[in-house]
């Protein structure tokens, strides 16, 4: 591990935004481009495919772009609010659930999504990553952020009410998460030095929130026996998994700008 992530507790996060938060580190200057493209590949579990986009290059040609800016979206079928084109972007960010969309000077340019392929190894699952760049159609204008600016609060607002509720949705984003909850469209990493204590913090508790609701939906209502107390468990997962996705998004774009 670089000393850039010396000291620093590890966090899973979506691929691509792990590849922004170095970037970042990268564009600011704190450090060279093939250690950010290393570190972007997070700890454990994976490492580069062979194939696809450069990441070394990719990152030292956006020095190029003018005004170049990173935004991450977290799309799920029906919510595609921040994508671009071309058409194929669209499946390809919504099967890996994230994307990173670089504009230019407030312009698309292009799309990055990453591609996870399973590899065997003997000391158990691992996966390949490689990263697939679309280019967006000529001057497709790109939306501000949709991000109220306000998202931790609300993240917190929503963790009190499922506290303060009666159903026990057993979720505890103050320790880590187990690895088997982690998906593979996910990576362990630590974090920039740049990060300040309350960016860091919006991450951490983000990103385990997301994946403990995200947990909890896919188990779905087993906990309950009463179609009324699953409804009323589905609707707060959904409220928390929103206010999350939210905060996590809101917390990365921060970090970047």
């Amino acid at each position: 591990m670089s000393e850039a992530a010396a000291g620093r507790d590890l966090v899973p996060l979506p691929r691509a935004a792990v590849l922004m938060l170095w970037t970042s580190a990268y564009l600011r200057g704190d450090m060279g481009p093939d250690d950010a493209a290393e570190m972007s590949h997070g700890v454990g579990r994976s490492g580069p495919a062979g194939d696809g986009e450069d990441l070394f290059a990719w990152m030292t040609g956006l020095r190029r772009l003018p005004l170049a800016q990173m935004r991450l979206v977290l799309p799920v079928p029906g919510r595609i609010a921040g994508l671009v084109g071309p058409p194929a972007a669209i499946p390809a960010a919504i099967e890996a659930e994230q994307a990173v969309v670089v504009t230019a000077a407030g312009i698309a340019d292009h799309t990055l999504v990453p591609l996870i392929t399973p590899v065997e190894h003997p000391s158990g699952a691992v996966h390949g990553v490689s990263w697939s760049r679309l280019e967006a159609p000529i001057g497709t204008h790109v939306a501000p952020p949709a991000t109220s600016g306000h998202a931790r609060e609300e993240l917190l607002l929503a963790l009190r009410r499922v506290a303060e509720g009666s159903i026990d949705l057993d979720l505890v984003p103050d320790e880590p998460v187990e690895p088997a909850r982690i998906p593979p469209t996910w990576i362990s990493t630590a974090l920039p030095r740049h990060l300040d204590e309350r960016s860091a913090h919006l991450l951490v508790l983000a990103s385990r929130t997301l994946l403990l609701t995200r947990s909890e939906i896919d188990e779905g209502h087993g906990h309950t026996t009463h179609l009324a107390e699953a409804l009323a468990r589905r609707g707060l997962l959904d409220e928390l998994h929103d206010a999350a996705r939210t905060a996590l998004v809101e917390a990365v774009e921060r970090v970047v700008a």
